[in-house]
């Protein structure tokens, strides 16, 4: 908001510009337009210039409005995600991709239409207020009544409102679990599909989710329909109570007209301004939404992070523990991995060895003890070079379709040696076809972490979705290929016949490592 002061305080004198002359035409047609006896050119020139200056007034107005507002998009937009990307591995996990998608589909879009009806409703407020001077003006009587109608309509209005918003927050709540819901169909299609119990579960807990997002939705509609009929209501009606005490009150009927021409015309930006209320609503619970994601503030983001990669000749883990809450994974690890040296990590599942995996790439921090990289402990600056070090396939790996490397030859190389020459094709830095099996995928996914050219290779559980001849043509050749290029590896492997292939295997167990 800081950055769109001096835009939005233009946008404001605008607004009052724009409301005093829409003002000054109602004025005009009070003294120029209902008292002609006869036709005057003049004055009918005069009107249409007066017309024409408010359109051109008008347009550039709602230009500026939409070019700020586009721009206000764009910086929500961008800064989320960069806020998503330089978050940290455990505050990603915490929040959870059903919360930080719906806050990128739906909350964006919800502050965006909030900023835009705020100055609806600032240009709105300011038509009323000048429209009440002026009625001041001409009909101090007739100006009080319509101060307290007003007042009566805002205060109906209000509660109204309020109300609505209660059910749209209740609405937006329902919008983290559909998304998770939505999530899950696609994730567990095949799951479903084979079981019928398990897809009828599933449907239940959906319904009643959208259902209730239904229900608060149509609540909250409900009450913003009475609140535009009602208001509707009360300014027609305030034309007839108009008309009728300029008459009695011996005003001329020319008075009366003007007034009612102004609340016909008020009509307008009364109802711009209370229907603004809930979308600007709506773009306060988003706001608490964002801000409950608890990502790293843009404020301390990096936007120079260094790219250079860390050369190291050791990696050494110093009495190393991690604990999740008051559950300790890791415990007094001691561990070292050289440049060059393919080390193992086996383990049973819980006993910590992806929490370790996570450590050595560097996206978790011990709890307690220190890692060391040549002697100089891993954090800051030296952290964020030795992760540029680091080429990682997790488990649950992304497959990237695109290849940042250009050497054909080195593309080639490494096609041909994981066997997928025949299979995919690179074309202009795209990867021709990502429609493979399991194992398949996690060829092509070492091929591009290999063109990233990287001093360490850490690589989980990798092998398990090879079939028996690749797997062990993988262990006894693939890897020493990668030895000889001064490639460290540090892998997750269950494979116990291949360990005589590692220079160093550790075992993992109850988050204490050994080496075996």
């Amino acid at each position: 908001m800081k950055k769109y002061a001096f835009i939005l305080l233009v946008i404001f004198a605008l607004s009052s510009i724009y409301s005093a002359y829409s003002v000054y035409i109602l004025n005009y047609i009070n003294e120029y337009i209902l008292k002609l006896q006869s036709a005057d050119m003049g004055v009918l020139w005069m009107f249409l210039g007066l017309l024409l200056g408010y359109f051109a007034l008008s347009i550039f107005f709602k230009y500026l409005v939409a070019k700020v507002n586009n721009d206000f998009i764009y910086d929500l937009r961008t800064k989320l995600v960069l806020r998503i990307c330089h978050s940290d591995v455990t505050t990603i996990a915490k929040i959870g991709k059903a919360k930080i998608l719906a806050s990128l589909s739906k909350d964006i879009g919800n502050l965006a239409n909030g900023f835009m009806r705020i100055l609806d409703a600032t240009q709105g407020g300011l038509m009323i207020i000048f429209s009440l001077f002026y009625f001041f003006y001409i009909s101090p009587k007739i100006a009080l009544f319509l101060l307290v109608w007003f007042a009566i309509i805002g205060a109906v209005i209000n509660v109204s409102m309020q109300k609505s918003y209660n059910f749209h927050k209740k609405s937006r709540s329902n919008d983290d679990v559909l998304y998770a819901n939505y999530e899950m169909s696609v994730d567990a299609h095949r799951e479903m599909t084979l079981n019928l119990d398990r897809s009828d579960s599933f449907l239940d807990d959906f319904y009643k989710n959208a259902t209730a997002q239904k229900n608060n939705n149509t609540q909250g509609e409900i009450y913003h329909a009475f609140t535009s009929n009602f208001l509707n209501t009360m300014l027609l009606c305030a034309i007839g109570v108009v008309m009728y005490m300029a008459l009695s009150a011996g005003n001329s009927l020319q008075t009366a007209v003007t007034i009612s021409l102004a609340i016909l015309y008020l009509r307008t930006h009364i109802m711009m301004l209370v229907m603004s209320l809930p979308q600007i609503f709506m773009a306060k619970i988003s706001l608490k939404k964002i801000e409950e994601l608890e990502l790293v503030p843009y404020e301390e983001i990096d936007a120079n992070r260094t790219k250079e990669m860390l050369k190291w000749r050791e990696i050494s883990f110093e009495n190393v523990e991690f604990a999740y809450s008051d559950a300790a994974v890791l415990k007094g690890v001691n561990l070292t991995i050289k440049k060059g040296e393919i080390a193992f990590l086996v383990g049973e599942n819980g006993s910590g060895k992806s929490t370790l995996f996570l450590i050595m790439a560097g996206l978790l921090t011990p709890t307690n003890g220190r890692i060391l990289v040549d002697g100089e402990e891993l954090k800051g600056e030296t952290l964020r070079k030795f992760q540029n070090s680091v080429s990682v396939i997790f488990s649950d790996f992304y497959l990237f379709k695109e290849i940042l490397n250009s050497d054909d030859e080195k593309i080639d190389f490494w096609l041909k040696t994981l066997k997928m020459e025949e299979r995919i094709q690179i074309i202009d830095g795209q990867i021709s076809d990502l429609n493979l099996s399991v194992g398949q995928k996690k060829r092509v996914a070492l091929i591009i972490a290999l063109l990233e050219e990287k001093d360490f290779l850490m690589l989980d559980e990798w092998a398990a979705d090879q079939d028996p001849e690749f797997r062990e043509f993988f262990y006894s050749e693939i890897l020493q290929i990668i030895k000889k290029q001064g490639i460290s590896v540090f892998a997750i492997s269950h494979d116990d016949r291949f360990f005589k292939d590692a220079d160093v295997v550790y075992r993992i167990k109850n988050g204490i490592v050994e080496q075996i």
